[in-house]
C-alpha cells in the first residue's frame, strides 16, 4: 500500500506542539494512539497541521467537526453566507439559534467546545479568483466543500498554483462523489480538478433545487475528514487518482481510477486504437492502462435514464462505436460525443445505447482521463469490449 502525505508542516521551536503532544491531549487522542499504523507521530503531525474548510454547510459541517475532534491544530473556515432555516436538515454544525447568524461565527463557536485547543480562522468572505491565493496560502491542505463550479474552479486554479493537496467532495440528491486532487503529487499522480472534469462549465443543478438526502451529506464529509487525515499524517492510501462515487439508494461506493497524462507522446498503438483510428482519419490514439473487469466494479445499476440496456442477442452492429468524452464536442470527427459527468449520471447516449455490448467501444479525450473513468462506467453498465485512449495527434 503507498503511503505518503504533504510535506512535514514546520512548528515553530517554542510551540508546545513541536515534539511531543501535552498529557490532556494525549489523553483526548487515546483511541488514535492505539490506532495500528497511526500513532503518536501521525497525532503530532495533525496537532501541526493547518487546514482550511471551504464551506461551513452540509459536508463542511462533518469535516470541520471530525478534523477539530481528530486533534488538527489550526481549522480556518471560508464562508459568506448566514444561516438558514433551511440549512438546519442537513448542517449539522449550526441550530435554530443560529439562524440569522454568520456560518463562519456559528461553526468557530462549536469547535471550540467541541476542542478548545483548536485554533479555529474565520474567513467570513466569498472566496473569489482575486482572494485564493492569498487565503490560502498560510494552510497544508484545502478541503473543498463548496457548491458552486465558480468556486470550485477558483480553489482548484489557486491551490494548484501553491502546490497544496486538495480533498474535494460533492453532494446533490442521493449521489456523491470524493476525491484528492494535487497538483505536486508524486508518483504520476498529480491530477487537479480540471483535468477530470475539464473546462468551468456553466453553474447547474444544486441542493436547492433538485434536493439533498441529509445523511449522505454525512457520510460524504465524514469520507472527506478520512482523506483529509492520511494525508496529512502519511497513514493508509490517499484518493489521489481515484474518483470515490457514492449512491445513497444502494448505500454502494464505486471506484474510478483516473490515469496520468500519458508520459511517452511516442506509445506504440495497440490493435484496438489501430480499429478506431480507421474510423477516425488522421487522430492519433494511444493507450491507457486497462481497467477492471465489469465484475470487479461494485455497485452496477441500470442507467438512471431508465433507456433499454443493449442485449448480446442482439444484431451486431457495424463494428467499433467511437465515444469522444473530451473537453471540446465535436473534436474527434466521426465520434460521438459525451459528457463524463451525463454517463456517470446514466443518461446515455442513443448511438451507444444501440450498440451493442459485445461489439468494441472505444473512448477517448485529450488526456486519457475522463476516457479511463468512461470505460470503467461502460463496463459497470455491461459493455464487454471498452477501450480508453489518450489522443496525441
Amino acid at each position: 500500500m503507498k503511503q505518503f502525505s504533504v510535506p512535514a508542516p514546520v512548528v515553530s521551536t517554542g510551540s508546545t506542539r513541536a515534539g511531543t503532544l501535552p498529557p490532556d491531549e494525549r489523553r483526548r487522542a487515546a483511541r488514535h494512539l492505539l490506532l495500528d499504523g497511526f500513532g503518536l507521530a501521525a497525532q503530532e503531525r495533525l496537532a501541526a497541521s493547518r487546514v482550511v474548510v471551504v464551506g461551513a454547510g452540509g459536508l463542511g459541517s462533518p469535516v470541520l467537526q471530525y478534523l477539530a475532534a481528530a486533534g488538527v491544530g489550526t481549522l480556518g473556515i471560508i464562508d459568506d453566507d448566514v444561516v438558514e432555516a433551511s440549512n438546519l436538515q442537513r448542517q449539522v454544525l449550526h441550530s435554530v439559534a443560529d439562524v440569522g447568524r454568520a456560518k463562519t461565527a456559528s461553526a468557530a463557536d462549536v469547535l471550540r467546545g467541541l476542542a478548545p485547543s483548536v485554533e479555529v480562522i474565520a474567513h467570513s468572505e466569498r472566496l473569489t479568483r482575486d482572494n485564493a491565493a492569498a487565503i490560502l496560502s498560510g494552510y497544508h491542505l484545502v478541503i473543498d466543500g463548496s457548491d458552486t463550479f465558480e468556486t470550485r474552479y477558483a480553489v482548484s486554479d489557486a491551490a494548484a498554483s501553491l502546490g497544496l493537496p486538495v480533498v474535494w467532495g460533492t453532494v446533490l440528491g442521493w449521489d456523491g462523489q470524493v476525491s484528492v486532487f494535487w497538483s505536486a503529487a508524486p508518483d504520476g499522480r498529480a491530477i487537479t480538478y480540471p483535468d477530470v472534469f475539464g473546462p468551468q462549465p456553466p453553474e447547474g443543478e444544486s441542493c436547492a433545487t433538485v434536493g439533498v438526502l441529509s445523511p449522505a451529506c454525512g457520510v460524504v464529509g465524514s469520507t472527506m475528514a478520512v482523506e483529509a487525515v492520511k494525508v496529512l499524517t502519511g497513514t493508509g492510501d490517499p484518493a489521489l487518482g481515484r474518483l470515490l462515487a457514492y449512491d445513497a439508494r444502494t448505500s454502494a461506493w464505486d471506484t474510478i481510477e483516473l490515469a496520468p497524462a500519458p508520459s511517452d507522446p511516442a506509445a506504440v498503438l495497440t490493435a484496438e486504437a489501430l480499429r478506431a483510428a480507421e474510423v477516425v482519419e488522421g487522430t492519433a490514439l494511444a493507450p491507457s492502462p486497462a481497467a477492471p473487469e465489469p465484475e470487479a466494479v461494485p455497485g452496477a445499476s441500470a442507467p438512471a435514464s431508465g433507456a433499454p440496456r443493449p442485449t448480446p442477442d442482439e444484431p451486431a452492429g457495424p463494428g467499433v462505436l467511437l465515444l469522444d468524452v473530451g473537453l471540446r464536442p465535436g473534436a474527434v470527427p466521426g465520434a460521438v460525443f459525451a459528457r463524463l459527468e451525463d454517463l456517470a449520471a446514466g443518461n446515455l447516449p442513443p448511438e451507444l445505447l444501440d450498440h451493442p455490448v459485445d461489439e468494441p467501444v472505444v473512448v477517448v479525450c485529450e488526456r486519457g482521463l475522463r476516457s479511463r473513468g468512461a470505460e470503467q462506467l461502460l463496463r459497470a453498465e455491461g459493455w464487454r469490449d471498452v477501450t480508453s485512449r489518450a489522443i496525441l495527434g
